[in-house]
């Protein structure tokens, strides 16, 4: 079996003794990320951070002979094309500080659209030429106006979630469509003898508010309802209590003066509806007596008829 290349073996060391000497050691992703993108980010954070890009056995290598207590469990989450990151700064401060640098970029093909890409009418800088024959290729609707190529109709050139082609991608770089977010994802840290991942860091102070506020809430319904008595709740059940001993009072007609006002309105509410019971009644009798007053009106009429015809037979 061969040995390792020197190079290999010192390189190892090195690193091993960067994470052990460093108070904070984070695996990040550099997938995706071009070389100026990449320079550029590790120029912004050099102040702040030691980002090295490294082969991913070799680190692997380098967290295994480490002796910082449960730093191995870096090891399960290595993978891909990666950097190891060592700092000062907590990993929570890293994590934003990663999330803050992220940037647009052009597509080159083959990545998942963040959103949908919309192609809005516009006049682009193009002459005519075979510029408008790429754009209708693609499905944007162009022509010619004033010596220039015009995009005449609005368009969804992709949809979110789907892959965004090499033509596309081509299309939407010449018209400084920035589709793509990127920078160094952070996979986990490591600190003190723990292995944060990005899940736990990605929690803001915000969110662990309203998650706070809203379980308080929850709770505090739940006592409610079952009524568990801790302080927090005892205002409320006061209140239902005394919602409760007045609806009381006023079904066993238990007058207090103090009170006074809601028993008056009690009976003023009793007297209309006894009243309106009243009325109604009497309006029934009134409207059921009038059909036959007017059955006795049509006999007597009828009888007068008769007798009046009966006379005339008579004399007639």
């Amino acid at each position: 079996m061969s040995e390792p290349a020197k190079w290999k073996i010192e390189l190892v060391n090195e690193l091993t003794n960067e994470i052990n000497n460093s108070e904070v050691a984070a695996i990040v992703s550099i997938s995706g990320l071009r070389n100026k993108e990449f320079q550029k980010i590790r120029n912004d954070l050099r102040s702040d951070v030691k980002i090295q890009v490294l082969r991913t056995r070799l680190l692997k290598r380098a967290i295994a002979n480490s002796n910082k207590t449960n730093i191995g469990k870096l090891i399960d989450l290595t993978s891909g094309q990666i950097a190891l990151l060592t700092t000062k700064e907590s990993p929570k401060s890293v994590y934003d500080k990663l999330e803050s640098g992220r940037t647009k970029a052009a597509a080159r093909g083959g990545e998942i659209a963040e959103e949908d890409i919309v192609i809005e009418p516009k006049e682009t800088n193009f002459p005519p030429g075979p510029m408008i024959t790429v754009f209708q290729k693609v499905g944007i609707s162009a022509g010619i106006e004033k010596g220039k190529i015009v995009i005449k109709n609005e368009v969804t050139l992709v949809k979110k979630g789907e892959v965004i082609r090499k033509d596309k991608a081509q299309v939407l770089e010449k018209l400084e469509i920035l589709p793509v977010t990127v920078g160094l994802d952070l996979i986990s840290a490591y600190q003190d003898g723990i292995v944060f991942n990005r899940d736990v860091l990605s929690i803001t102070l915000n969110s662990l508010i309203n998650d706070l506020s809203n379980a308080f809430f929850k709770a505090k319904h739940l006592a409610l309802d079952i009524t568990y008595l801790v302080p927090e709740i005892v205002p409320e059940l006061m209140q239902k209590a005394f919602i409760q001993a007045q609806a009381l009072s006023l079904d066993a007609n238990f007058v207090d003066e103090k009170y006074l006002d809601l028993y008056l309105r009690k009976a003023a509410v009793n007297a209309s509806t006894l009243n309106a019971i009243t009325n109604k009644d009497l309006n029934n009798e009134t409207i059921e007596d009038k059909p036959e007053e007017k059955k006795e009106d049509k006999k007597e009429e009828s009888s007068e008829d008769d007798a009046a015809s009966g006379l005339g037979s008579l004399f007639g």
